[in-house]
């Protein structure tokens, strides 16, 4: 049985809830050859896929283009988003010749436009996966006749059923939809890698979409915290406060294989940090993001259901970290009570396919 799966490059998050939900397919159905339509970093995802898989690895979508992290360029973004759409029946066109090749009985998309259209040329089940849509987010930008807004409806309303876990916006433009639980990577038992001394330990993660700048020698101010920072500059390593440890993430160390040694996350409102302290009931500060519309939602789920503390992007950029971390690390808020949405996902997929 073939499958195809189209994972938006945007950030790393789309991949971060496709990942379960594919790892488990592979388990209950390994004859499953799976074709991955994504444009991520390839190291990125091997360490999250835990099954062999073709890769077609040029872009499924536009996304949002980012200044760093926690600021988006909307001006670049809908000039681009308008130039893609202009092609989308050459896209889509595309999308078809290489799917007849590969000869599919469905397609997963999280959450490229291109998968659907394409799925109803094939006259095959397409289904969505996701917390975001891009119709639903550029609306926030632009009017309701805009072409690429009645360019992405059209697309997206070409989707069989969308499944929305927590934390999900609201997307009407998808005709169908079931919500499922929370589906997040699951953390490994690993030795701890951080220096062991009496400090509090923050992870500090902003993903695939590049660091946002701060003042990297005022955290030497926060004599009671250490920090663990992936993929530090190797012109900034040589000089870098005491309290600071740099740490590079592989398929043998991934950022929830570290939250259990840590006391506090602190990062950009995303589903996939956010679903990983979630299975790991790890505090988080929270940087925000004003521009994303996701913010406003994700931001409400922070302050209402999570041990969570708000930093704003002035003070992030200054240093100014301690009174959210020390914050979040004493809220007296659990995480709430999850089930695995991964195991109710695949059985809905896999209702939609062929039987063995």
């Amino acid at each position: 049985m073939n499958i195809a799966v189209y994972i938006s490059g945007h950030g790393f998050g789309h991949l971060a809830q496709m990942a379960p939900v594919l790892n488990r397919l592979h388990q209950i159905r390994p004859d499953i050859t799976f074709l991955l339509r994504c444009a991520l970093p390839k190291d990125e995802m091997h360490s999250r896929l835990h099954f062999p898989f073709e890769l077609e690895a040029s872009p499924v979508d536009v996304g949002v283009i980012q200044k760093n992290a926690v600021e988006e360029d909307r001006h670049a973004s809908i000039m681009l988003m308008r130039a893609w759409i202009k092609q989308m029946e050459a896209h889509i066109q595309r999308e078809c010749d290489l799917m007849r090749a590969f000869q599919p009985c469905l397609i997963i998309s999280d959450i490229s436009p291109l998968a659907f259209p394409t799925a109803k040329a094939l006259g095959i089940p397409g289904i969505g996966l996701a917390t975001l849509d891009w119709h639903s987010i550029y609306a926030h930008w632009l009017d309701a006749d805009d072409e690429i807004i009645t360019t992405l409806a059209e697309a997206y309303g070409q989707c069989d059923l969308l499944l929305t876990p927590p934390m999900s916006m609201h997307m009407p433009v998808f005709p169908t939809q079931q919500q499922i639980p929370l589906i997040a990577t699951a953390a490994n038992s690993i030795t701890n890698p951080v220096t062991a001394d009496a400090r509090k330990k923050a992870l500090v993660l902003f993903g695939g979409c590049g660091n946002p700048p701060y003042e990297m020698q005022a955290l030497e101010e926060m004599h009671a915290w250490q920090f663990l920072i992936p993929d530090v500059d190797h012109h900034v390593a040589a000089d870098l406060p005491d309290n600071v440890q740099p740490i590079r993430f592989s398929a043998d160390l991934r950022p929830v294989d570290m939250m259990p040694h840590v006391d506090v996350v602190l990062c950009k409102p995303g589903y996939g940090v956010l679903s990983e302290c979630w299975v790991t009931a790890t505090p988080i500060a929270w940087v925000e993001r004003p521009d994303f519309p996701e913010f406003p939602m994700l931001k409400e789920w922070l302050e209402r259901s999570f041990p969570a503390c708000g930093i704003s992007r002035s003070d992030f950029q200054s240093g100014q970290w301690q009174p959210a971390l020390d914050t979040a690390l004493i809220h007296s808020s659990p995480f709430p009570d999850h089930e695995d949405g991964a195991i109710e996902a695949v059985d809905i997929i896999l209702s939609y396919a062929p039987r063995a």
